[in-house]
């Protein structure tokens, strides 16, 4: 009996005393211990773990770009970022739970050690999950509550690592500086890395590279340091080093990094930078050359192509520089970045060279490949879309002109012409087809040994290794743009054979041909064989556009000026090419001198002279305005130097009388409204203020004198002012008159224009709630199969979200499934594209080409919903608003 109770007291003693360790309110060293432990070697511990296994993923998956300085620390894209879901968010757990168990905040002093670390591991969490603005709310609530532990500088640098993410380069700077002094003395060697290796990346982020090199050195000066950290560090040291054109330091550099035996991406771009950073070029050049013949860089040989450009560019060989790239631009599979990269260099180059058509291919390479963070974005698109308007002009004003010329010739000097036309095209043919059959024979042979490789090692990376891929790519390419054989710019070579038709023309003409002379392919059809069915062998693929009548004659024509103004404008006001400019508008002067555009054209002709110094040329064509077109605007333009602020002056005394009648007719003084109208009608010629004064004057009418008076005039504002905002408000006021049936009150006011029934339309807002919307056919998939997936997918990637899941029928078979609420676009288009690139659950939805998936805001959901008639229209919306 007393050996029971001596149990019971001892188990009861134990549950008090785990009971009472709980109380996170008592500043003692027994619960300070407590808490302490439990926390570090128990929940975070857990928590620790899985943010190490995500950061093991995240190393061993990355893919660093080498045609731009990498970054210190390895990135990824949002969306893989996101594999590791699962991973991050179990750390969030477990931090918030040793937060929630064991956090000792009192009188606000953290009293339990481990809590500041914790924290700063939740915001570490939340920055790998890229969930920038949560990991700064946790980190800068260290810094403000957490000051009496150790952690609180390192906040201070984590900081700044998430403000250089957010291209907030002030914040990051002043955080890095706050911390400066106490991170030089702190003990703690990682804190001083971190914040020496934050700080490099700061100063190449502001592309101060001389600064940056010597934080990186003393970075490297650090004794306890990961291996493939340091390499990496020698690597970025180097390239910082080789962009401020020390290449000497660089080189040496890039030799330690090969000494240190890194991953083979790293070997190899080490190899080719050393061979940029020679003093003599020949032995680099020859270094490059034996690269060919490893078989590991056959997926590195764009590289390998694009830094022997870069060689020939040093030694100004313009030329071999444009082959290397053409050939590291068809080399490029795997590498977009590569591929972009020479792709622009090859595009710029021809700019420079003035050959347009040629730089307009390759920005269309470079935009169908260029990542959405490649620099300069935006300038290259609109770029690119000035020059393939330029092309297209180019392309109109040869195709004319070379069917013009056929026209102009005999039947037989026709047939001898079209002859010698296809003649051409068959050596041209058999030279591209003998060139594609070599660029397949290499592929082939790539791919042999890749396969090989591959066999050997258990895996696949090369993507033409993938049949099912390889096989797909083909029937799309094919369900596209028809059964082609493989050939750099097939479009581009189907085009250049129609151009020789007007080179060839020109060849016998004795006249220059230059690259403003290309054309476009045939469309109009002459006997009765298909325009689709005709090739170049065919003598009536070149006879379809041929004009026979003289309208046919006079519409080619329009076309040829059009296309002549338009380019001559493309060059002087996009490309700032004054003399090509100039050439294009002359020529349109010379072949057109009666044509409407004459005069305008002159004009420009003047002014570009005039801003180029050339007064010969200049006073010329200013004489031509003054005499030849002396009743236009630009003659008297030339004639009154004060012009246009005359007409400036004029407008402004137009709306300021419109504005007095406006006020007059509000204070319902009809009558001088109605006097002011009248004379401002005979004053001032603007149409857009006369259809306004005449639809006050219908209703003073009306309020002066009787409704058919408004009426009438009414009629008369419809009659002269048609398809106008006046002409809309105005028959909706006659429409009320007729269907009234009385006399009704008229309006007080003028009435701006109004659709009675307007058009139910989405509208874009990006900081709406947002939804994941499925439409989904049940004889395609069955539902409760996709709802599960969806809810496996949720658990995996997002297990700390509560999305809500929903389906309803919207037609006979068709079905909505919603995941939902989203705060903003943002967070709806990173579930958007995890959902799309995953393949463990789902495989169903992204095979089956029936599924459609948006992502779509509140407001447009509930029209969705609500009108059948317009969800057709939603596909052109979610395109234009959301995926580009």
């Amino acid at each position: 009996m007393r050996k029971n109770r001596i149990q019971y007291l001892l188990i009861s003693t134990m549950i008090l005393m785990l009971v009472f360790a709980c109380r996170t309110n008592k500043d003692t060293f027994f619960y300070r211990a407590y808490h302490g432990t439990t926390a570090r070697f128990n929940i975070v511990f857990n928590g620790n773990e899985s943010y190490k296994e995500g950061m093991e993923a995240i190393n061993a998956n990355k893919k660093d770009n080498y045609t731009t300085i990498l970054p210190i620390y390895p990135k990824v894209e949002k969306n893989e970022a996101l594999q590791q879901a699962a991973k991050w968010d179990r750390t969030i757990e477990k931090c918030s739970k040793a937060i929630k168990k064991h956090s000792m905040l009192i009188k606000g002093v953290e009293r339990c050690k481990p809590i500041d670390d914790t924290y700063l591991l939740l915001g570490k969490a939340y920055y790998q999950r890229q969930d920038y603005s949560d990991a700064l709310s946790v980190f800068n609530y260290i810094i403000h509550t957490h000051t009496n532990g150790n952690v609180w500088p390192d906040a201070h640098v984590w900081i700044a690592e998430t403000e250089l993410q957010l291209d907030r380069i002030e914040n990051a700077e002043e955080n890095l500086e706050i911390v400066r002094q106490h991170i030089a003395n702190t003990k703690k060697d990682a804190y001083k890395q971190h914040w020496e290796a934050t700080f490099a990346q700061l100063l190449i982020k502001q592309k101060e590279y001389e600064q940056a090199s010597i934080y990186l050195t003393e970075l490297l000066q650090h004794k306890w340091m990961k291996k493939d950290f340091k390499t990496r560090i020698h690597f970025i040291l180097a390239q910082v080093q080789q962009i401020s054109d020390n290449k000497t330091d660089a080189a040496v550099n890039y030799t330690k990094v090969l000494k240190r035996n890194p991953e083979y991406e790293m070997v190899f771009n080490a190899t080719i930078n050393l061979a940029l950073c020679a003093k003599d070029i020949q032995p680099a050049r020859e270094k490059l050359q034996k690269l060919f013949k490893d078989e590991r860089n056959e997926s590195y040989k764009d590289q390998i192509f694009y830094t022997l450009a870069q060689l020939d560019m040093a030694e100004e060989d313009t030329t071999a520089a444009l082959n290397n790239l053409e050939a590291s631009v068809f080399w490029s599979f795997n590498n977009k970045h590569q591929k972009a990269l020479s792709s622009l260099e090859l595009a710029e180059l021809y700019f420079a060279r003035g050959e347009y058509v040629n730089s307009q291919l390759y920005y269309d390479t470079l935009l169908a490949n260029m990542p959405n963070n490649f620099p300069n974005f935006t300038a290259i698109q609109r770029r690119s879309e000035i020059l393939k308007e330029l092309v297209a002009n180019l392309m109109v004003i040869q195709h004319q002109d070379s069917v013009q010329y056929l026209a102009s010739l005999s039947e037989t000097e026709r047939d001898t012409y079209i002859d010698a036309l296809i003649a051409a095209y068959k050596v041209k043919e058999d030279e591209r087809l003998a060139d594609e059959a070599e660029k397949i024979a290499l592929m082939e042979n790539v791919s042999k040994r890749r396969s090989n490789t591959n066999n050997r090692t258990g895996r696949t990376t090369w993507i033409f290794a993938d049949q099912s891929q390889n096989r797909m790519a083909i029937q799309t390419f094919r369900k596209q743009w028809g059964n082609r054989t493989l050939s750099d710019y097939w479009f581009v070579n189907e085009i250049k054979m129609a151009f020789d038709m007007g080179n060839l023309q020109m060849a016998n003409n004795t006249s220059n041909t230059n690259e403003d002379n290309d054309s476009t392919t045939n469309t109009k059809q002459t006997n009765n064989t298909p325009s689709s069915q005709l090739t170049p062998l065919n003598k009536n693929y070149y006879l379809q556009d041929m004009p026979q009548t003289p309208e046919d004659f006079v519409l080619s024509n329009e076309s040829i000026a059009n296309a002549l103004y338009n380019s001559g404008f493309i060059y002087y006001d996009n490309l700032n090419d004054k003399p090509k400019s100039n050439a294009q508008l002359e020529k349109l002067l010379k072949r057109f001198p009666d044509h409407k555009l004459a005069a305008p054209t002159c004009f420009q002709l003047y002014s570009s002279y005039k801003s180029m110094n050339n007064e010969e040329k200049s006073a010329y064509y200013k004489n031509m305005c003054l005499t030849q077109f002396e009743n236009t605007i630009y003659a008297r333009i030339i004639a009154d130097s004060n012009y246009y602020e005359t007409i400036r002056q004029q407008e402004n005394e137009a709306e300021n009388y419109y504005v007095l009648v406006y006020d007059t007719f509000m204070n319902q003084h009809y009558q001088d409204a109605l006097d002011l109208c009248n004379e401002g009608l005979n004053k001032y010629s603007n149409p857009e203020l006369q259809s306004k004064m005449d639809y006050i004057k219908a209703i003073c009418l009306g309020k002066l004198y009787n409704n058919d008076s408004l009426r009438n005039h009414l009629e008369f504002v419809i009659q002269r002012y048609p398809t106008s905002p006046i002409d809309t408000a105005a028959t909706a006021l006659l429409e009320a008159l007729k269907q009234l049936n009385q006399t009704p009150q008229t309006p007080t006011t003028p009435q701006n224009p109004t659709n009675p029934t307007p058009k139910i339309q989405f509208t874009y807002n990006d900081k709406a709630f947002h939804f994941i919307m499925f439409i989904v056919d049940i004889k395609d998939i069955k539902i409760n199969d996709l709802k599960n997936n969806i809810v496996d997918f949720n658990k995996e990637y997002y297990r700390r979200e509560k999305f809500e899941l929903a389906n309803f029928y919207i037609d006979n078979t068709l079905q909505l499934v919603s995941v939902s609420k989203f705060a903003n676009k943002e967070k709806a288009m990173e579930y958007y594209r995890l959902l799309l690139s995953d393949k463990k659950y789902m495989n169903p939805v992204n095979q089956n080409k029936q599924i459609k998936v948006y992502v779509i805001s509140d407001a447009n959901y509930t029209l969705y919903f609500q009108n059948k008639s317009i969800r057709a229209d939603y596909d052109e919306f979610f395109s234009d608003n959301y995926l580009k």
